[in-house]
C-alpha cells in the first residue's frame, strides 16, 4: 500500500494509529523473544510508505549501529541537552510533540518495528516535500536548513557508503 504524504494530518493519524495497534502483537512478541527478528520491519515499513528497505536498514546502520535501545542527547554549545534521538532510527525527540496524538512516547519508541515505521515516515515526508534525492535523505539526519548543509553532506557520504556496500553483495 503507497501512502500519499499529503494527505490530510487526519488520515494520516488514523493510519500510524491503526498501524500502530496492528503491529502491537509483534511489538509484544518481540520483547519476549530474544531470537525474534525484527529485519523484517525494513521491508515492511519500506512497503508501506513507498521507501527503499534498503535505504532505511543503511539509515538505521549509520544512526544506531542497528541497536534497538540506542540513545543519543544532543547538546548546544554550552552542553545543555536540547534533544535526544531514539532506537534503530534515532527517532528526535523533537517529533514528539507532533506525534504525541498517536501516543509516541519514550517507552513505545524503542520498540524496533514502531520505530522504523516512524523512520521511514519521516524519510517518505521528506521525499514528498523535497523530492526523491540524497539530499532528502542527508535532511533526516540535519534538516533542509541552509546552515546545516555541510552536516547533511557529511551524513549523505555515510549513507551512501553502507548503501552501496549492502547492495554490492
Amino acid at each position: 500500500m503507497n501512502i500519499d504524504i499529503s494527505m490530510g494530518w487526519h488520515k494520516m493519524r488514523v493510519l500510524l494509529l491503526g498501524l500502530f495497534f496492528m503491529m502491537k502483537p509483534l511489538l509484544y512478541l518481540s520483547l519476549l523473544s530474544p531470537c525474534f527478528s525484527w529485519a523484517f520491519c525494513f521491508d515492511e515499513a519500506g512497503r508501506f510508505y513507498n521507501v527503499d528497505p534498503q535505504l532505511l536498514k543503511s539509515i538505521a546502520t549509520v544512526e544506531s549501529s542497528l541497536k534497538p535501545n540506542a540513545y543519543n542527547e544532543n547538546k548546544n554549545r554550552v552542553g545543555e541537552v536540547v534533544s535526544r534521538d531514539f532506537g534503530l532510527m534515532q527517532i528526535n525527540s523533537h517529533w514528539f510533540v507532533r506525534l504525541s496524538e498517536f501516543n509516541v512516547n519514550e517507552t513505545n519508541i524503542y520498540h524496533p518495528c514502531f520505530n522504523v515505521h516512524l523512520g521511514a515516515w519521516v524519510l517518505s515526508s521528506n521525499f514528498s516535500s523535497h523530492g526523491y534525492n540524497w539530499n532528502s535523505v542527508g535532511a533526516y539526519n540535519a534538516g533542509f536548513s541552509k546552515r546545516t548543509e555541510n552536516a547533511r553532506k557529511i551524513y549523505i557520504q555515510k549513507v551512501q557508503s553502507v548503501y552501496f556496500k549492502m547492495n554490492v553483495q
